[in-house]
């Protein structure tokens, strides 16, 4: 290749004028080039042979290597000349700025014939090392160089030699590393290929802007799979371009353009500009697409955004991707944007990166009304994160204000269901997918959360409409899986203990304990509450507490202890308060106790005639003994009835049912006895022969007559008016049915057909229900239903009755459960 210099650089040598320092020089390169049978190293031997001197390549003898504007004249021989440069410049020699501007020159005007087929790769190849050496050099040649090479690799209005230029950059590695600028005082300064202040002001006159509009020009155009301008920039990169974008973000605005062009129609990555970080760590333009309205491509960028970046610069982002995703009414669900790269997204991230917004989202794209079955099936699974604590009772932590936040259930309640007041059609709006719905779950928890807010946050008719609302979503779980249906039970009963403070409402008492009937899981949870509803001492006592306390006392015993457990606790400690309540009593309680006494003796009869067989019936005997020593050993005498007395006196005495073991009880009955007796009182208590009537005839063996059926049938008929459910008449019949069958038979009033249909109507009575105070009367009601009726010429009609009447919706789900059951018991 050393032939265009000996013909004709050579023999333009001027050797005259050289000094021995530069003649050096000269030598060096012409042996270098293999030029040395000519005049020219001849003389430069000559000159060049001084003693103890250095070689010198001078700007005169630069001049004359390098600067030769006639060769340029054609454009092979330029281009053979330049390409001739390769060896001299290994050497360290560098032409001079003018020879340099000179080359820049022909290189612009051939540049067309340089890539041309008429050059062979090997000169094109030999010619890009020269330009590398030159741009590498120390020298006043760099700059220049670099800039020519710069200004048409990003040339996009000369397609073919940008992309000539760029493949052979990038080949030789040519616009990377550093580049040298030559201060006019000669002060030398390397500077590396990266965009700050020094390189704007070396290549773009000090314009940012220059660059930054390239740049975005360059990013979606070039040849597809195939390195580009791109990979050229690739290498200068820098924090200080980050922190331009930091500080201007429409030109952010505009990468996102053009970035978001070059992935989708360039099918070209662009990663290393999207995710730019700053010398602080801030990442410009991911953070910047959290400050503005998103559109499909928005998603894309989002999506191939660095993992790596700290999540407070990203909560923005899942904010405006919510926004996408709820813009268009919820159409862009079904984009390929957001199947290909927002599915993506939110699947990929835990449930703390995502903001509190996204809970709103969800109840807003999975509410049953949503109609779109897809879309409930992705969020809910996406979005079951929002549950991950839920057997424990606990909200997820997300981000709120650029911070981690553990979500609170007042905090849901408040900000994003919003239903403080008027809540009650928007609860009902998710009664019908009861607590398998994961939102129903979550608003189990959110209540779960708040429960010792609730008393603050709601009013009492609020809260009842909350109260039922949980109520029915506890018996729709029996649709829900066994793992929800035991840990949603727990928090919703949880929620129902804290709902309405410390005053005692016993409808909703038993309302809530009846859901233990639901699942076992949540047994002892419910009795706890019972008990410490019906045996809270730092409640004053009253009469009706205190008769559902014996009212139960048939629930325990017919359960062998498994029902109202409670009462066998009942029975060994509230005796001695609940005889002090009936000594501060004024009125005449002597009726009352006459039927708590009878009731009382009865369970104890029944427990002591089985006693010897059942361990059971003997704890409850004792039990029953233990109450009636501590309240009759407290109990003022004058309180109970001289016939009362009479019984307990007789019943004590009994061989098989008295209390022949227990001192305490007996001396206690023996100074009633002795009060009422063996002295005559100052004043005793008068009793209505009438109404002591019911509790003599419980007293004695009674008989089963037609005066005793219409005293049932009147209690039955008129309870609702009087007030007064006698559970004692039902348990009677109820456990000598035999016998009323028998008087059936011999009846000719009629009043067997009157009886079943009092029956009947008892059984529809939402007042008797399961989870009622008046269950027992109610449990006595069908249990004698389907003792009379099961087998006779009506028991298919009632039993169609009863299915019809379960299905109507007029009734609770408890009551319907019992209705149910009873036209089970008659078909079976």
């Amino acid at each position: 290749m050393s032939t265009i210099f000996k013909t004709k650089i050579v023999p333009n040598l001027n050797t005259a004028s050289l000094e021995a320092s530069e003649a050096l020089s000269l030598i060096h390169i012409l042996e270098l080039m293999n030029a040395t049978d000519n005049e020219a190293y001849k003389v430069a031997k000559i000159t060049g042979n001084a003693q103890n001197i250095t070689s010198n390549f001078s700007q005169r003898l630069t001049e004359q290597i390098y600067y030769h504007p006639t060769i340029y004249a054609d454009e092979k021989e330029g281009l053979e000349f330049i390409a001739s440069w390769l060896p001299i410049l290994e050497q360290g020699c560098f032409p001079d700025k003018k020879s340099a501007d000179k080359l820049v020159e022909f290189l612009k005007f051939s540049l067309g014939y340089f890539q041309s087929q008429a050059i062979a790769d090997t000169y094109k190849n030999q010619i890009f090392k020269v330009l590398k050496a030159l741009v590498q050099s120390e020298s006043e040649a760099s700059l220049p160089v670099a800039r020519f090479l710069i200004q048409n690799v990003f040339d996009i209005r000369d397609y073919l030699s940008s992309d000539f230029l760029i493949q052979n950059c990038l080949k030789h590695t040519i616009l990377c590393g550093s580049y040298t600028v030559v201060s006019p005082t000669k002060e030398i300064t390397s500077f590396p290929f990266k965009i700050n202040h020094d390189f704007i002001e070396h290549f773009y006159e000090g314009d940012w802007y220059q660059l930054i509009t390239i740049i975005h020009q360059i990013l979606p155009v070039g040849r597809v799979y195939a390195p580009g301008a791109y990979h050229v920039l690739l290498a200068w990169f820098s924090t200080d371009l980050a922190k331009f974008y930091a500080d201007n973000l429409e030109l952010a605005f505009a990468a996102h353009s053009a970035i978001k062009e070059r992935l989708i129609f360039g099918e070209a990555e662009s990663l290393e500009l999207l995710n730019l970080k700053t010398a602080e760590g801030v990442y410009p333009l991911i953070t910047a697409l959290g400050a503005k309205k998103w559109d499909a491509g928005d998603v894309l960028l989002f999506n191939n955004r660095d993992k790596a970046i700290p999540q407070v610069q990203v909560d923005a982002c899942y904010l405006r991707l919510i926004d996408w995703l709820s813009a268009n009414g919820g159409g862009n669900f079904n984009s390929e944007a957001f199947q290909e790269y927002g599915k993506h997204i939110l699947s990929d991230n835990n449930i703390a990166a995502l903001p509190v917004d996204s809970i709103a989202f969800w109840f807003e794209k999975c509410h049953s009304k949503s109609g779109n079955s897809s879309q409930v099936e992705f969020y809910n699974n996406l979005f079951s994160g929002f549950l991950s604590e839920f057997k424990n009772g606990k909200l997820p932590v997300m981000r709120l204000k650029n911070e981690a936040f553990q979500v609170t259930g007042e905090y849901v309640i408040k900000e994003v269901f919003k239903n403080l007041n008027n809540i009650g059609p928007w609860l009902e709006s998710f009664k019908s997918t009861g607590l398998k719905d994961p939102l129903n779950q979550f608003i189990v928890l959110s209540y779960y959360d708040a429960r010792t807010s609730l008393l603050d946050l709601y009013s009492e008719e609020s809260r009842q409409v909350l109260h039922t609302y949980l109520l029915d979503l506890a018996y729709s779980s029996r649709n829900a899986s066994e793992n929800i249906r035991k840990e949603g039970l727990a928090l919703i009963v949880n929620i129902l203990a804290s709902l309405w403070g410390t005053p005692a409402n016993y409808t909703r008492v038993n309302e809530i304990w009846a859901l233990k009937s639901i699942d076992s899981s949540v047994t002892k949870l419910c009795n706890d509450f019972a008990k410490e509803q019906y045996l809270n001492e730092k409640r004053s006592l009253s009469l009706k507490l205190i008769q559902a306390w014996y009212n139960f006392l048939g629930d325990y015993y017919y359960s062998a202890t498994t029902e109202a457990v409670w009462v066998g606790e009942m029975l060994q400690t509230q005796g001695i308060r609940s005889a002090n309540y009936f000594n501060t009593v004024q009125d005449d309680m002597s009726f009352f106790l006459d039927r708590t006494v009878s009731r009382l003796f009865h369970f104890h009869k029944k427990c002591k005639s089985s006693n010897n067989t059942n361990d059971v019936l003997s704890l409850i005997a004792t039990q029953i003994e233990t109450y009636l020593s501590d309240f009759l050993q407290e109990l003022n005498e004058n309180k109970l009835a001289k016939p009362t007395v009479k019984y307990l006196s007789d019943y004590s005495k009994n061989k098989v049912f008295g209390f022949s073991t227990n001192t305490d009880l007996l001396n206690a009955i023996i100074e009633f006895y002795d009060f009422h007796f063996k002295q005559e009182p100052i004043i005793e208590s008068k009793i209505v022969v009438e109404q002591s009537k019911p509790a003599e005839t419980t007293i004695n063996e009674v008989n089963i007559d037609k005066n005793y059926v219409e005293t049932v049938l009147n209690n039955l008929e008129n309870y609702k008016t009087t007030g007064s459910c006698d559970t004692q008449l039902l348990a009677v019949l109820d456990e000598r049915v035999s016998e009323l069958k028998t008087w059936y038979k011999q009846d000719d009033t009629g009043l067997e057909a009157r009886f079943n249909q009092v029956l009947y109507m008892a059984l529809l009575d939402k007042d008797l229900a399961p989870g009622t105070t008046l269950e027992t009367y109610g449990n006595l009601c069908r249990s004698l239903f389907v003792e009379l009726v099961k087998g006779s010429k009506m028991a298919g009609s009632y039993a169609l009755g009863l299915k019809t009447m379960a299905n109507s919706g007029a009734y609770p789900e408890h009551l319907k459960t019992a209705l149910l059951q009873v036209m089970e018991d008659l078909n079976a």
